[in-house]
């Protein structure tokens, strides 16, 4: 039968769709490409003319083995239960795959198909797991319905098997089903998917559930929050993973990009402890209280300039809130708490409530940083050798070092230039990689009390953080305040969805120094060559492709695994309202007719209460009607089947009875049990007078079981192609 062509096919992709997603749930790669391999070679071994299937003393030996390395290559405890269950049961599933062709065993790995995506459900997060998880459903909705008809055909031919004596030959049979039965498994399948979805919809809507574990979790805490440590022995691994998306948009609306990098400012470090450690200073902060839809005011004081809007939306959540420039006001998704640092114009969350996903700060288009209110430090880091290479390249440009200290703005850009022009040179080169050091050069710089001293003298090798703390170094030096910013810098701009795309290795160091009293500028010392954040970052369309895949993930983690009581409320609050107000306007339409109603024929309450009673038991009896109507012309064509269906009278098969009589004259008896075509498929006859038997046997089924009428014209050609055959065998056989 044509419709179970492909189930064998489908039943295995149904079962490969839950090993896979169950790989995918378990993040192991090496399960995933091993379990796919011995699929594919399940088919090749258990299917076809020569199938094996493994024995069975073998397959009970896979099976401890499998236990073994599950318990081996997993750690036992109740947290990783299901893991553990998960791969034993892909092993188990892999085993079964290569057992014998039969319903039983069909539906034993259906079953445990059914189990891989039940323990996969208990503990995956991913996307990925959740469209296969949709794509399984779908597949099996059609497979299953396909093994009921294979497992009855099959029990069918069993029975059929047992019934007829071993000496009888029993040939294969086909199963006889109607022309409609393709169309009616599709809407089977439709209609058992619909009222899936209907139903996993209600149960979605009505239990809601918090992925506490995803939602709540603090990402690992960004690279110099508090403090910077120069001493520490580590490399800075650029990690690739996405920390969160920004969006501008202006005053009007309107989405736009930058002409220069993103720089988001996180922390600002200036008191410095000795031995390459800078730390935040004392910090002045305020309590603000943020909420969804409304933006909380950072600041008492005024700003003139015409602001702009930044929106970022976390990938990980952070404490630490990234703004650009100076920020004036923030709202965030959800009712939060902000301590912001009136001096540094800095912010971050406070843990006592839940860390927001996303938030939007209101910008100054300021790009200078105000801090009137903090006092100006310099002189803190005290170094010899440091003092006199800063003194050195002042004094190489003209510039006399008393004139630093006494504020003005053009001298102390002009000098915080040179420094920047010094360590941009190509005599440092930027790098995260300390083996690239020489052995002489990374002993020195382990046992240095100093390590800014050791970069900038001997080693003139490092990251951002080396760059931007030897820049503050010689500013404090000659006088010019200086601090150390820590956040990200990114170039990396997504021209589908017209934000910037900010990485961990966007992490960066760079340097604010006061040019005048209270007016702080950006100075970046980093060369921007190699691996440095302040290269240029380009985007291809394969990140693009990576980056909307992790933006996916990130609102199925919050909006479906995460749908909890407030998500809850909040989708009841945006959509009954507007269901309630059309049945209100439903209803008051309604009233309003009938009021006319009773107003024109001036019948009263009574009356209105009657003609509700009559229209009401009219509606009824329309419906009892429409159901008795389509009861009755459904019988009615049941009934009429047999005589809409063509009846093949005994004259115009009568010419096969001849056939049969002048075969069976020459010794060719056809077995009572024995279809007719397949006895004269079977016969071994000479060339001519195969095909013409061949073309009255294929008459004569069309006539029996296809319906076919025959007029007198053509009874007499087939009466007269009979007498041809019977001349032609006897003529062949004589």
């Amino acid at each position: 039968m044509s419709i179970l062509k492909h189930y064998r096919l489908l039943r295995l992709s149904l079962v490969l769709l839950a090993i896979v997603a169950q790989c995918v749930a378990l993040l192991n790669l090496w399960l995933l490409l091993v379990a796919v391999t011995l699929v594919v070679l399940s088919w090749y071994v258990t299917e076809g003319p020569r199938s094996h299937a493994l024995p069975k003393w073998a397959a009970r030996l896979a099976v401890v083995v499998a236990v073994a390395v599950t318990l081996v290559n997993s750690q036992i405890s109740i947290a990783a239960l299901p893991q553990l269950l998960g791969q034993f049961f892909v092993w188990l599933t892999l085993i079964k795959l290569f057992g014998g062709r039969s319903a039983e065993n069909d539906a034993q790995e259906m079953l445990l198909s059914i189990v891989l995506m039940t323990i996969g459900g208990l503990y995956a997060t991913d996307l990925l797991f959740g469209i296969l998880l949709v794509a399984w459903g779908g597949l099996a909705a059609w497979v299953f319905m396909l093994f009921q008809l294979y497992y009855g055909i099959e029990t069918m031919r069993i029975e059929r098997y047992a019934a007829v004596p071993a000496s009888y030959g029993v040939p294969w049979t086909r199963p006889v089903t109607g022309r409609q039965a393709r169309a009616a498994f599709r809407r089977s399948a439709t209609v058992l998917l619909a009222v899936g979805l209907v139903l996993c919809a209600a149960f979605f809507f009505i239990m809601p559930r918090g992925f506490s574990d995803d939602k709540r979790h603090l990402g690992e805490s960004d690279r110099g929050v508090s403090r910077l440590d120069l001493s520490r022995n580590q490399d800075i691994i650029a990690r690739k993973e996405q920390v969160m998306v920004v969006q501008l948009v202006d005053a009007e609306g309107v989405v736009f990009q930058l002409p220069e990098p993103l720089r988001l400012r996180g922390t600002v470090l200036e008191r410095y402890m000795g031995s390459g450690v800078w730390i935040v200073g004392e910090r002045n902060t305020n309590r603000v209280v943020t909420r969804p839809n409304v933006h909380s005011s950072l600041s008492k004081t005024r700003v003139q300039q015409t602001p702009f809007t930044m929106r970022v939306d976390l990938q990980r959540q952070s404490k630490k809130v990234y703004s650009l420039y100076r920020p004036m006001s923030i709202q965030t998704n959800e009712t939060a708490s902000v301590l912001y640092d009136e001096a540094f114009h800095t912010m971050e969350f406070s843990t006592s409530n839940p860390l927001p996903m996303s938030y939007s700060v209101k910008v100054d288009l300021q790009r200078t940083i105000q801090s009137s209110g903090q006092e100006m430090l310099s002189g803190q880091y005290q170094n010899e050798k440091v003092a006199a290479l800063a003194s050195g390249i002042l004094e190489e440009n003209g510039i006399d070092l008393d004139s630093v200290g006494v504020g003005d703005e053009a001298i102390r850009i002009e000098v915080a230039s040179l420094f920047v022009e010094y360590l941009t040179s190509n005599a440092f080169q930027y790098s995260t990689d300390r083996s690239l050091l020489d052995p002489e050069e990374y002993a020195f710089m382990k046992n240095s009390d100093d390590p800014t001293e050791a970069f900038l003298l001997t080693m003139q090798s490092g990251h951002c953080e080396y760059f931007a703390a030897s820049m503050v170094a010689m500013c404090d030096t000659v006088d010019l305040p200086a601090r150390i910013i820590t956040g990200y810098l990114t170039d990396r701009w997504d021209a589908t969805t017209n934000q910037y795309i900010v990485l961990d290795s966007d992490a960066h160091a760079w340097v604010e120094a006061e040019v005048a009293p209270g007016l702080w500028r950006v100075f970046d010392p980093t060369p921007p060559i190699g691996a440095s954040p302040t290269a240029p970052q380009s985007l291809s369309w394969l990140d693009s492709m990576r980056f909307a895949w992790i933006r996916l993930d990130r609102e199925w983690k919050l909006n479906v695994l995460s749908f909890d009581r407030d998500n809850q409320l909040h989708l009841t609050d945006t959509l009954f309202p507007l269901w309630e107000e059309n049945a209100s306007k439903a209803w008051d339409r309604a009233t309003t007719v009938g009021a006319k109603v009773v107003n024109w024929f001036e019948i009263g309450a009574g009356g209105l209460l009657w003609i509700v009673l009559v229209a009401g038991s009219v509606a009824g009896a329309g419906t009892v009607v429409v159901v008795v109507v389509s009861r009755r012309r459904r019988v009615r064509q049941t009934l009429e089947l047999h005589n809409r269906a063509p009846v093949s009278t005994v004259a115009n098969v009568e010419f096969y009875a001849q056939v049969i009589r002048i075969l069976a004259s020459l010794g060719m008896q056809r077995p009572p049990w024995q279809p007719a075509k397949t006895w004269v498929g079977s016969m071994n006859l000479p060339d001519e007078t195969a095909n013409l038997l061949a073309v009255l046997t294929e008459q004569y089924y069309e006539i029996r079981f296809g319906g076919k009428q025959l007029n007198r014209t053509q009874r007499l050609s087939l009466s007269s192609r009979v007498s041809e055959f019977a001349r032609t065998i006897r003529k062949e056989t004589a």
